[in-house]
């Protein structure tokens, strides 16, 4: 076991659980806790503080950290140990400054254009990466009814010149919250902000595979700081 610091940059749903991942600061690199009562993900509780309030973007957390346990589609994932999460103090507000070395500078998300990858493209290969923070450009949130369910979705342009259009399932809770209670319709990112709306990134993520995709995810909604 070993004591970490990491910077929270998503706790999203994962089926009725959650996933928490983040930038390791000791390794400078990125992490997603996974703990032992359900396979690949964290219960409500374990994604907890002591207090019951759950870890939240930009947050930073103390953690104690078990063996690694990524496979091919995940190979972030480690065991979280038996003690609960700890927020400490950041060391300063985090800016796009700050997390800028973590951006990516590619107009593919997770490897592709695509909202999505082949399950069998990992049966022999290990991925690049499952998780990735970007900066959008024209977001904007589509919500919309499909088969009787409710459907969140981001809509995003990423690069100056090739400008590539993306489509993609929105399962961070807090953003979820604002979301849910607007008819359907698609909103301006601005719509959610009173005057300019702060500096938004993303964090992507790789799904587990459901019917034979693993889906790329907006696990993270991260508001900085003006």
């Amino acid at each position: 076991m070993s004591l970490d610091r990491i910077l929270c940059l998503a706790n999203s749903y994962k089926h009725e659980h959650r996933c928490v991942a983040g930038i390791s600061l000791n390794t400078r690199k990125w992490v997603r806790l996974v703990g032992h009562a359900v396979p690949g993900c964290l219960t409500l509780k374990e994604a907890s503080y002591e207090d019951g309030t759950e870890a939240a973007v930009l947050d930073v957390l103390e953690a104690e950290l078990g063996e690694r346990c990524g496979s091919n589609p995940h190979p972030e994932d480690v065991f979280l140990g038996s003690s609960r999460l700890r927020r400490i103090p950041p060391a300063g507000a985090m800016t796009l400054r700050t997390l800028k070395e973590y951006l990516s500078n590619s107009t593919q998300i997770l490897g592709g254009y695509s909202d999505r990858v082949y399950a069998k493209k990992f049966l022999n290969a290990r991925a690049a990466k499952s998780l990735e923070l970007i900066k959008p450009d024209d977001l904007w949130w589509w919500i919309r009814s499909e088969d009787g369910k409710r459907k969140n979705r981001a809509l995003f342009r990423l690069g100056h010149v090739d400008r590539m259009r993306y489509d993609l399932a929105v399962t961070d809770p807090r953003w979820l919250e604002k979301l849910n209670l607007l008819p359907a319709g698609i909103y301006p990112h601005s719509y959610f902000f009173k005057g300019k709306p702060p500096v938004t990134l993303l964090t992507l993520s790789l799904s587990e595979p459901f019917d034979h995709f693993h889906y790329k995810l907006v696990a993270g909604v991260v508001s900085l700081p003006s």
